[in-house]
């Protein structure tokens, strides 16, 4: 399924309309991609609207609201130099680089910038495989960390390298926003925020 008619979805289900209802509103809002978390929003209060469902919109934005402001407000402190280098991957034999304008997104609010493979030294502070078949990847992650160029990296010397279950979403901004930061912020700086992730959404690759 496309990404965004996946996150599309996701909303309309949140809601549980009658069919009428529900049909009604997926042939009249196009499927689209949401830029910003106020975009979100604006969709969430208006679907919400034309399904007499107002409450319970507003209810859903507030609490992704509430949570989001509070990766923010434990991470402003954080300066630029200390901001993490991330490099993602949905695959790794052979490795697939995951640079998503979204995923970019999520890392900027959970105190960290998106590694970039074509940098003149290949040297990302942090490695996140994100995988709807997360046990699946292990075997094929020790195989990559073994190599010269892999093991040397800050990532593995540090013992920075995390798996992430693909299926918490990811793949582009829906209903699952909020959860999607907690988990960043969550493995990046599990000195100042818990959210109860780890073994669950996401774990420690051990070397």
């Amino acid at each position: 399924m496309n990404p965004h008619s996946h996150s599309f979805s996701k909303i309309i289900d949140y809601f549980d309309f009658s069919d009428p209802i529900r049909t009604h509103i997926l042939q009249n809002h196009p499927i689209g991609m949401f830029e910003t978390e106020e975009e979100l929003f604006k969709f969430i209060r208006k679907v919400g609207n034309e399904g007499g469902m107002d409450e319970k919109a507003e209810s859903l934005i507030f609490d992704l609201e509430e949570r989001i402001n509070i990766v923010k407000h434990k991470l402003k402190f954080i300066e630029e130099d200390r901001k993490p280098s991330v490099l993602i991957l949905s695959e790794v034999n052979p490795p697939v680089f995951e640079p998503s304008p979204y995923l970019a997104h999520l890392l900027r609010i959970a105190g960290a910038k998106m590694y970039s493979p074509d940098e003149n030294v290949f040297n990302p502070s942090v490695i996140l495989v994100i995988s709807e078949q997360m046990e699946q990847q292990f075997g094929g992650l020790a195989t990559l960390l073994s190599l010269e160029e892999w093991k040397n990296t800050d990532a593995v010397k540090d013992n920075r390298v995390f798996l992430i279950d693909g299926s918490e979403g990811f793949h582009s901004m829906d209903i699952n926003v909020a959860s999607n930061i907690e988990i960043l912020a969550e493995i990046l700086y599990p000195q100042y925020l818990t959210f109860g992730g780890n073994g669950e959404s996401w774990v420690q690759f051990e070397l």
